[in-house]
């Protein structure tokens, strides 16, 4: 699960300054000129000079967002030193800029450095637009254009849009045109959309500012409204507060008295599964650095009697979905002792049970990871976590430069040559998917291949798998690699569908490796593993069950495959196979092996069908 609306938290307050102007002396609407509209914009401001004057902020204001209240601090110097400090009780970060270095710290203390170069952009061109770069006509940066006007709470407004290549972001500010303040704006990146409206002007040495700002961050459709409650200018700030704190929390211990830890986990269809003990009980976890935060299911939790608190929304894999929080009590993994943690609580534990039979309870994400070095060594099954205070290492692998996006990976990797870019280093993918955005931009729904379908924590996933000639990854090339295409879900709105990255790199690729990820230094250590030459064996029948209730169905049937032509029907009851009941072959994941098996491998398959009996003849082919 991706925090896209925890990072939507922090993004830049926006206090939109505005002073009521005298009555103009203009028909309403119409000017033609965006820059004559933001000039008239500034004089409303009480004019650029005063604006120009204001070198300093101190800001609070209280936040509410999905039933929870807290409080923001703010301190800015311009044009880019600034510390932020959102306090929701059971959710908490404080972020920061001293003009150097761009720095996080997350409610259990963590602290990470901004090393992510689209963040880096949109922290340069934040820069210049604090310096008014974007009244200059001949700016290299900022293009100026006034898309029309549009009602907007009974008056007419300009739209005029301000967009900054450097970081792909567009602005649109709804200027009134009688009185010329912004009364709404929309701010478009790639990944996501911010749209406010402003309220309750009140001056503050000579300036309004908007006291009040409602909201709403898309596509998870989070409500939040700011109201601030201080707002001082010109007034003395210590430069210590911008720096990022030399104290770090140290949350774990090992348990044998080293540096370092190690155990073996759990591969199951393509994920790494741990036990994890909470008091007197232990369950499986998935590892997952695809997971920007860890994460409990509210069943689970619920059950141990841990407290939930406040609904807001979060991006999964697939859609959206709602998220509390709560307090994990002190945890153990393997040789690790953790002391509690703040956690995201979702309904989850379902997913597994249906698609794998099996009964996973949380995942151990950002939150955990990120306090190791860890190494990952598929072939031998095997997790390593050591202390990065001490971590050296010393092996013959690629060391490759992974910079922190919203706390995951971001690593390059090539494909075919052309599909060069920053993809996502998921754990807890199970293969390689383009995004959405990237798949469209270059069609690559085009190319021969299968349709399938996946699930994550927003839910079903449609995707098209095709089969590529080469991934360059790490200094090392695979061939014929086998990689989905996002997209195919009419109301997608998870973590695929954004448009900054290329992709999702996942356990398909990672398999064939040892990898070290090393959150401090944001690296990733990439060595050959002993399965670099292995050919795994892919489904070979285009069929998909899955467990909803009691009874294992079909989950889908991929068109033009083995299944298809054997006439299989989403919703088939699967009684038997060769006269074996289904629930003798040991679950869904032991039926999936089965439908890795040999070409040629024929299956009897007994279904129900609306109260009939069908017999089915399942033949195995290579599909891609």
């Amino acid at each position: 699960m991706r925090a896209r609306t925890f990072a939507a938290l922090l993004v830049a307050l926006a206090l939109v300054c505005a002073l009521l102007p005298a009555a103009s002396a203009r028909a309403a609407a119409d000017l033609k000129d965006p820059y004559e509209i933001l000039a008239r914009h500034h004089e409303a401001l009480g004019g650029l000079e005063l604006l120009r004057s204001e070198k300093t902020l101190h800001v609070e204001a209280t936040l509410s967002v999905g039933g929870l209240t807290g409080t923001i601090r703010s301190w800015r110097v311009l044009p880019e030193r600034i510390r932020t400090e959102v306090d929701l009780v059971v959710f908490s970060q404080i972020t920061g800029d001293n003009g150097d270095i761009a720095w996080s710290v997350d409610g259990n203390g963590k602290l990470s450095l901004v090393q992510d170069p689209f963040a880096l952009a949109r922290r340069e061109v934040a820069v210049r637009f604090a310096e008014f770069e974007y009244l200059d006509p001949d700016s290299d940066v900022f293009d100026v254009t006034l898309l029309g006007t549009e009602e907007f709470n009974g008056q007419d407004c300009y739209l005029v849009s301000i967009r900054s290549e450097p970081d792909q972001v567009e602005r649109v500010w709804h200027i009134g045109a009688d009185d010329f303040l912004m009364w709404r704006s929309r701010d478009v990146q790639p990944d996501m959309q911010q749209n406010a409206t402003y309220s309750d002007y009140r001056p503050v040495s000579g300036v309004m500012h908007a006291f009040r700002q409602d909201m709403e961050i898309l596509p998870v459709g989070q409500k939040q409204t700011l109201v601030t409650t201080l707002l001082e200018t010109n007034v003395e700030v210590d430069e210590r507060l911008f720096d990022p704190p030399t104290d770090q929390t140290r949350d774990f211990v090992f348990t044998t008295g080293g540096d370092s830890a190690e155990l073996p986990f759990q591969f199951l269809e393509r994920h790494i599964f741990l036990p994890v003990t909470l008091g007197s009980d232990e369950a499986l976890w998935v590892l997952d650095s695809g997971a920007s935060a860890s994460v409990i299911d509210r069943g689970y939790a619920e059950s141990l009697g841990l407290e939930m608190s406040g609904e807001i929304k979060g991006q999964g894999a697939g859609n959206t979905v709602d998220v509390a929080f709560t307090t994990l009590p002190p945890f153990s993994v393997g040789g690790i002792e953790f002391d509690e943690q703040q956690v995201a609580a979702i309904d989850f534990v379902g997913l597994f049970k249906r698609v794998a039979d099996l009964e996973v309870v949380g995942v151990l994400g950002y939150d955990f990871l990120s306090r190791f070095v860890t190494r990952v060594d598929y072939a031998s099954r095997t997790l390593t976590f050591y202390d990065p205070e001490t971590f050296e290492y010393e092996g013959d692998g690629t060391v490759l430069d992974a910079p922190l996006k919203e706390n995951l990976f971001c690593v390059r990797a090539v494909v075919d040559g052309v599909h060069d870019g920053q993809w996502m280093l998921d754990l807890g993918a199970g293969g390689m998917t383009f995004h959405a955005p990237y798949a469209k931009e270059h069609d690559l729904g085009s190319r021969k291949g299968i349709y399938g379908v996946g699930f994550g924590a927003g839910g079903r996933i449609m995707h098209h798998r095709s089969r590529y000639e080469t991934v360059d990854f790490g200094g090392f090339t695979l061939e014929e690699p086998r990689i989905s295409s996002a997209g195919y879900s009419d109301d997608m709105e998870g973590a695929f569908s954004g448009g900054e990255l290329v992709g999702n790199l996942g356990s398909t690729l990672f398999r064939h490796f040892v990898l070290y990820l090393d959150y401090d230094r944001q690296q990733v250590i990439v060595e050959k593993g002993d399965d670099f030459d292995t050919d795994f064996p892919w489904d070979k029948s285009g069929l998909q069950l899955w467990r909803p209730d009691e009874v294992v169905e079909v989950l889908y049937v991929s068109p033009g495959t083995p299944a298809d032509e054997a006439g299989f029907e989403e919703g088939d009851v699967v009684l038997s196979i060769d006269s074996v009941d289904i629930e003798d072959y040991g679950g869904l994941l032991a039926l999936r092996e089965l439908f890795r098996g040999e070409v040629g491998t024929r299956f009897a398959f007994r279904v129900e069908r609306e109260g009939k009996l069908e017999e089915l003849e399942l033949v195995l082919r290579e599909l891609l």
